[in-house]
Parts: structure tokens; C-alpha cells; sequence
């Protein structure tokens, strides 16, 4: 066999077996020869793709007619998205590179590369609806937030903080936290930001004055938070201001109230962030991220609203385990709850709130309430054998289920019972009995 016979097979051998999708299209439009990689992801046979009309398998007619316009001129394509409809009728993404063989000048046919970036498309699509989301919210609290460099300088803030100063973003992107303080104020606030910067702090509280683009000067309550880049090294301090002039002229209510708001603010952003942070270290995909974290931020948003509704005093550990259960509820699952009327704190409800909801849902997929016939039983008691430090204790027993054994790796679920326990300074007992898990926390009633 002479060599460009050996060359000649070798192509053939390339196009037919390569990993990415090639293709060739005559002038007509018509798919002349394709590889499997082309189209049996799209769930077609040889058959049934090739010679064809390209534009039968694409989803939009618009693309691929500029597609077909531009290679007619002899433009060549590099990653140009279109998209592809499959044999089942769902969708593909994919990048097109493309460009023309012309013979004596003649329009010969296209030599296309098609590479499926469905998966990266979606995770596109995730990032940009959550920095959507997260710039939406950005904007919309009522606090002046603000971003800045290691030099004091502002990079961004929202409509509050625009508000709260009176210059324009504009204006604010080109002044330094310092052009717009106090002259009295600079020198002390100054020395907490360096501080700050050189990593002796992750962040600091203060009150200060503000002098207005107007020449007003008003009092602000000031928390700035470091934000540390992948060398643990300062990379920009986040600002959430409140003006508080108004609370400062004699009304020590109003300024309870609004430290307390900020509390919870920073409070239920940090307990979102570590939801995320822990829930996409066990994903792959932007699906089972939002099928996971999604659940646990509507169990974080009941456990608000319940505090809403008591103005924040406190929740009835009966009505918590109560509406826990009742999210739950299903023909053949009982779920029982005993215990004496106990009332717990905002964090400690939150922190059970998760708690619950993370034992449920492990329930749910291994455990008892994973079939008909199940039981979960959850009672409380207070331990009063110390008079002047009485013990809460929570079980949480199921029993009916199918057999369990010890995980044989700390899951998400497994690490925020743990925390919740450190968190109220108390002890946790998890039993992998064949009757099913049975689950205990006993913690100090000073901390509910």
C-alpha cells in the first residue's frame, strides 16, 4: 500500500471515528457525509441525517440561514452558537466552526466542527440567573451597600448608598471613602480600614459622619467585611451603611431596632452563603444544585417567616416541629410530636429549623419516610437534674423503615447536624440502630 493510500485511510479513519461532530454541506444546503459523533448524540441514524437539509436540524431558522449567508461569502466560523434539534424533539447547544472548500472557485462545500456545550450552556445560564438574582437584590435593600479597593476607593454600590451620600454613582466610583467622611472622622476610620487591609481584622463596626454632596452632614452606622481573594489575601471590603442621623437626635428604640436588623441581614446572607458553599461541594451539575440547595433555602425562609409572625420574640418548639411535619405528610407516613410548651430564641429556632429539615429529608430518601409504613417520632423534655442549668433534650426516632447502616461518608446533611449541636453548645448522639436512625440533641436551656 503506497503511502498516500496509508495517508487517505488515516483521514477517513479520522473523520469517521473523531469525538467531535463533522460534518460536510454542499452548496445546496444538503448534508453530503457526517460522522457518527455528528449525529448520534441527536439520536439519528446515518440515514436519517445524511443527505438531508442542514436547516431540518437546526432549531432556528434565522441562525442557521446567517450561518449559510456568511460561509456563502467565504467567511469562516469559529464557536458561532446554534441550536439543534434532537430525534425526541429537546434541544442542544452546540458550537459551529466552520468554513468553505471552494474548487476553481467554485462553492465545493462547508467543512463544519460541531462540539455539544448543552451542559456548559445551562451552567451559563445558572451563573447569569444567580448574579441576575444577586444584583436584583443588590439593589433593592434598603441598605447603602458598597464595595472598595485596598486604597479606600469605591468600585461599586447601589441606589440606597447614592441615596444616603446624594452623589451619583458616577460621581462615587471616582472618591475614596475618605472624600466623602467627616474631616474629624477621617484619621480614626482610617486606621480601623488599614487594619482591615492587612488582615489584623475581617471586619469592624462604626459610627461616623458623612458629609452630603450637598453639604449636609448626616450620621452613619458603618460594617465593613472583608471579602479575600483564592490566596487568603485582602481583595475588596464590602460597606453596609445605614444613615442614622435621624435615630441619633435623642431615639435609642429606633437604633436598637435597626442593629438588630442588620444582625439578622448579615446573619441569614452568611447562613445562605454556607447553604450554598456546602450543597455545590457535593454537586456536578447546576440541576442537582438547585434540586438540592432550593429545598433548604424554602426551610430557611419558613423558619423567618415563623419569627416574622411573632415579631421576632421567639417560636413555640411544638408549632416548629409541627410545621416541619406537616411539609412532610404523606398517606402511609406517621409522624408524631410530644413534648411540654417550650418557647426557643431566634437562633436556636433557626438552627433546629435546618436541623429538622435536614433529618427529614434524609428520611425521606433512605430512611423511614422513603415507603408506605414508616414512622417518625419526634419528643422534647427538659432535663432539670441541675436546677441552675436545666437541659433541653430533642430526639428525633424512626422506626418502620427500611434497613440502615452508619453512611460511610459526612455528607451535607451530617455536617449541619454537627454544627447546630457545636452551635448550641450542646451534645449529639446519631444511632444507626436496624430499627432505623435514631437521633438526639441535648443542649443548655440558656441557649434557647
Amino acid at each position: 500500500m503506497s503511502t498516500q493510500d496509508t495517508i487517505s485511510l488515516d483521514l477517513e479513519d479520522f473523520f469517521e471515528n473523531g469525538t467531535v461532530g463533522l460534518h460536510l454541506v454542499g452548496s445546496d444546503g444538503t448534508i453530503l457525509k457526517a460522522n457518527r459523533a455528528d449525529f448520534e448524540p441527536l439520536g439519528y441514524t446515518a440515514d436519517e441525517y445524511i443527505g438531508r437539509p442542514i436547516t431540518e436540524f437546526h432549531a432556528d431558522e434565522g441562525v442557521i440561514q446567517d450561518i449559510l449567508a456568511r460561509l456563502a461569502q467565504g467567511e469562516k466560523l469559529d464557536k458561532y452558537r446554534a441550536r439543534l434539534r434532537a430525534k425526541d424533539g429537546s434541544l442542544r447547544h452546540v458550537e459551529i466552526s466552520s468554513s468553505v472548500c471552494f474548487r476553481e472557485g467554485e462553492f465545493a462545500n462547508t467543512r463544519c466542527f460541531t462540539v455539544d456545550v448543552t451542559e456548559k450552556v445551562r451552567a451559563e445560564e445558572a451563573l447569569r440567573e444567580a448574579q441576575e438574582r444577586l444584583s436584583a437584590t443588590y439593589e433593592s435593600v434598603l441598605a447603602g451597600i458598597a464595595e472598595v479597593d485596598s486604597s479606600g476607593r469605591f468600585v461599586r454600590v447601589n441606589e440606597a448608598f447614592c441615596a444616603i451620600t446624594g452623589f451619583s454613582r458616577d460621581e462615587l466610583l471616582s472618591r475614596t471613602v475618605s472624600d466623602i467622611t467627616h474631616p474629624e472622622d477621617v484619621e480614626r476610620e482610617q486606621l480601623k480600614f488599614q487594619a482591615q487591609v492587612d488582615g489584623e481584622v475581617d471586619n469592624y463596626h462604626t459610627q461616623k459622619r458623612y458629609v452630603r454632596a450637598d453639604g449636609q452632614i448626616i450620621w452613619v452606622e458603618v460594617t465593613s467585611s472583608t471579602v479575600r481573594d483564592g490566596n487568603g489575601a485582602f481583595a475588596y471590603g464590602v460597606r453596609m451603611v445605614q444613615d442614622v442621623t435621624k435615630r441619633n437626635e435623642a431615639d435609642r428604640q429606633k437604633k436598637l431596632l435597626l442593629d438588630e436588623l442588620n444582625h439578622r441581614v448579615k446573619n441569614t446572607l452568611a447562613t445562605v452563603q454556607a447553604l450554598a458553599s456546602q450543597t455545590a461541594q457535593t454537586c456536578t451539575t447546576a440541576v442537582e444544585f438547585q434540586a438540592r440547595f432550593e429545598p433548604r433555602l424554602l426551610a430557611l425562609s419558613a423558619a423567618h417567616d415563623r419569627l416574622t409572625r411573632n415579631e421576632w420574640k421567639g417560636v413555640s418548639l411544638a408549632e416548629l416541629v409541627e410545621e416541619e411535619m406537616a411539609a412532610h405528610r404523606q398517606p402511609g407516613r406517621t409522624l408524631e410530636a410530644a413534648g411540654p410548651p417550650l418557647v426557643l430564641q431566634p437562633k436556636t429556632s433557626l438552627s433546629i429549623s435546618l436541623a429538622l429539615h435536614e433529618l427529614a429529608t434524609n428520611a425521606i430518601k433512605y430512611g423511614s419516610l422513603s415507603g408506605p409504613g414508616g414512622t417518625v417520632r419526634v419528643e422534647w423534655q427538659v432535663d432539670k437534674t441541675d436546677p441552675a442549668s436545666p437541659n433541653l433534650h430533642i430526639t428525633w426516632e424512626e422506626s418502620g423503615g427500611p434497613p440502615i447502616s452508619q453512611p460511610q461518608k459526612t455528607g451535607f446533611g451530617s455536617r449541619l447536624l454537627r454544627v447546630t449541636a457545636a452551635e448550641l453548645q450542646g451534645e449529639m448522639i446519631s444511632d444507626f440502630g436496624a430499627a432505623g436512625l435514631k437521633w438526639s440533641l441535648r443542649f443548655p436551656m440558656n441557649r434557647s
